[in-house]
C-alpha cells in the first residue's frame, strides 16, 4: 500500500481542503502518514500570505525530498498560482497545481502516476473504516487529521481588495457555497462524531446564498442540527451584525468567540491598505461585541510595518491593541506580495524598526492575553477534550471562548489549569468543567 503525506501552510479554508484531499486518497487505497515520515507521495497545500509562508512552502518541499527522493511530490494551493514556475522548477516537484485544479488532484496524480493508487481516482463513492467515517460521496468525507474540530467551507474567493494582500489574486473571485449542502455537510460531519464545526472561509462575513447572510446560515444550522458547538472564522469587523451577535449571546450553542482583523489602529494607513473602516469604527465594534456578552474572546489581526508607518501611527494601533476590549492579538511584520498596490509605495519600514514594532505589539497582545485567561478562573465553561491522553494520562481541552486548558482528573474531569498549549486535539464529547488554578507560561 502506497504511503501519503499531507501539509497545510496558512488558513483554515487550506486546512479543510487538505483534509478533504486526504480523505479522497485514503479513500483511494492510500495510507496516510505524517509529513516527516517517508512516504511515496507528498502533497503540500501552499499558502503566499507573506513572505514567510513562501519561505516555509519552500522548506517543506525540501524536507519531502530529502526524506525521499524518489517520491511522487505534489506542491498545490496559492503560492503555485503566485509563482508557478518557480515552484515546477524546484527539484522533486513533480506536479504544480493552481487553486482552480485543487479539488481534481487525485484525478491529476492519476493520470500521471497511476501505480499509486490501489482503486481508479474517478470513482464517486469511497468507504474509510480506518477513520470512523462513514461512506459517502468523495467529497462528502471528511477526516481533519489531529484537529477536534471540523471544518466547513461555506465560501471561497475575495473581492475586498485590501492594498497589501495578494489572496484576491489567487483565490479568486468571491461566491458562496449553497446553503443546503452545508447543512448537509454539518449533519454529516455529526453523524461522523464531530462535535464542533468551523465555518471558514476566505471572506466568511460576505456569505449570501439566495437571500440567505451568514447570520442566517448560523440560525438554519442550528435548528436544523443537533450540532454542540458552531464556531466561526475570522470576520470584518464592519460585517458583523445585530443578528449574529444575538445568537452568540442567547445560543450557547454558539461560541463565544469572534476573531475580528483590525491591521492598524491609524486612520491613515488604514485608508492606505484600503481597509473599509477607521480606527474609532473597529473601537465601537468590539464595544458593542462585549456589551452583548463581556465573555465573548475578541482576537485581532495586526500588521506592523506598513509602508509610511509613523511612529504616531504605530502608537494608535497600539492604544487600540490596548484598548481593554481585545484579548489577544496576531501580530504580523509588513510583507511585500508582489503585484499588489502597497508593494509599490515609498517610505518602506527598515527591517528592524519592524521587527522592535513586532516585540512591542506582541508584548501587549501576551499581557492581554494572559489578563483574559486569569479572567476564566473559578469560572464553569464547555469543553471539548482529546480522545488520546497525554504521556501523564492528563487530557487537553478547548472551551467554547477559545480557552486551551489541561484537565486534571481525566477526560471528564470537574477541574482544569489554563493552558496555551496546544495547538492540535482530537475530538471527544463536550463537557462543562469549573476551571482553576494558576497560569501555566
Amino acid at each position: 500500500m502506497a504511503k501519503v503525506a499531507l501539509a497545510t501552510v496558512g488558513c483554515r479554508l487550506n486546512q479543510c481542503e487538505t483534509e478533504k484531499l486526504a480523505a479522497e486518497l485514503v479513500g483511494l487505497g492510500l495510507e496516510r502518514v505524517a509529513y516527516n515520515e517517508e512516504a511515496d507521495l507528498y502533497i503540500l497545500n501552499s499558502c503566499t500570505v507573506t513572505g514567510r509562508a513562501d519561505a516555509d512552502c519552500r522548506k517543506l518541499i525540501n524536507r519531502a525530498y530529502r526524506r525521499n527522493k524518489d517520491a511522487v511530490i505534489v506542491v498545490a494551493g496559492c503560492y503555485v498560482v503566485s509563482e508557478r514556475e518557480k515552484i515546477a522548477a524546484m527539484t522533486g516537484v513533480d506536479l504544480a497545481v493552481g487553486n482552480d485544479e485543487k479539488s481534481r488532484v487525485p484525478d491529476i496524480i492519476g493520470k500521471k502516476f497511476p501505480d499509486l493508487f490501489n482503486q481508479k481516482p474517478d470513482l464517486d463513492y469511497h468507504t474509510v473504516e480506518t477513520s470512523g467515517v462513514v461512506p459517502g460521496r468523495k467529497d462528502d468525507i471528511r477526516l481533519f487529521g489531529d484537529y477536534s474540530r471540523a471544518m466547513v467551507k461555506i465560501a471561497d474567493g475575495c473581492d475586498q481588495r485590501c492594498s497589501y494582500c495578494i489572496v484576491p489574486g489567487v483565490r479568486g473571485r468571491f461566491y458562496s457555497v449553497d446553503a443546503t449542502a452545508v447543512i448537509d455537510e454539518v449533519k454529516r460531519l455529526i453523524d461522523n462524531g464531530y462535535h464542533e464545526v468551523v465555518l471558514t472561509a476566505v471572506h466568511i462575513g460576505k456569505y449570501k446564498y439566495n437571500g440567505l447572510n451568514l447570520a442566517g446560515l448560523a440560525d438554519r444550522i442550528l435548528k436544523e442540527t443537533s450540532l454542540s458547538r458552531l464556531r466561526l472564522s475570522s470576520l470584518e469587523p464592519n460585517e458583523l451584525d445585530d443578528r449574529l451577535l444575538e445568537l452568540i449571546a442567547r445560543d450557547p450553542r454558539v461560541c463565544r468567540y469572534l476573531h475580528l482583523p483590525l491591521q492598524s489602529g491609524s486612520n491613515r494607513i488604514l485608508k492606505m491598505m484600503r481597509r473599509p473602516y477607521t480606527g474609532e469604527e473597529y473601537l465601537a465594534v468590539v464595544e458593542r461585541v462585549k456589551s452583548y456578552n463581556e465573555n465573548v474572546t475578541i482576537g485581532c489581526d495586526l500588521i506592523v510595518g506598513f509602508p509610511g508607518e509613523s511612529d504616531g501611527d504605530f502608537r494608535q494601533s497600539l492604544d487600540v491593541l490596548n484598548c481593554g476590549y481585545i484579548d489577544y492579538g496576531h501580530i504580523f511584520s509588513y510583507s511585500d506580495r508582489p503585484g499588489t498596490p502597497a508593494s509599490k509605495l515609498p517610505d518602506k519600514i527598515n527591517s528592524k524598526i519592524i521587527k522592535e514594532r513586532n516585540r512591542q505589539a506582541r508584548e501587549i497582545s501576551h499581557r492581554r492575553r494572559t489578563d483574559h485567561m486569569r479572567r476564566q478562573i473559578g469560572k464553569t465553561l464547555g469543553v471539548i477534550s482529546e480522545r488520546k491522553p497525554r504521556k501523564d494520562g492528563g487530557y487537553w481541552g478547548i472551551s467554547d471562548n477559545y480557552i486551551k486548558v489541561k484537565l486534571l482528573s481525566g477526560s471528564a474531569g470537574d477541574r482544569a489549569v489554563i493552558n496555551f498549549m496546544p495547538k492540535r486535539l482530537t475530538g471527544d464529547t463536550p463537557q462543562t468543567i469549573h476551571l482553576e488554578g494558576d497560569i501555566i507560561a
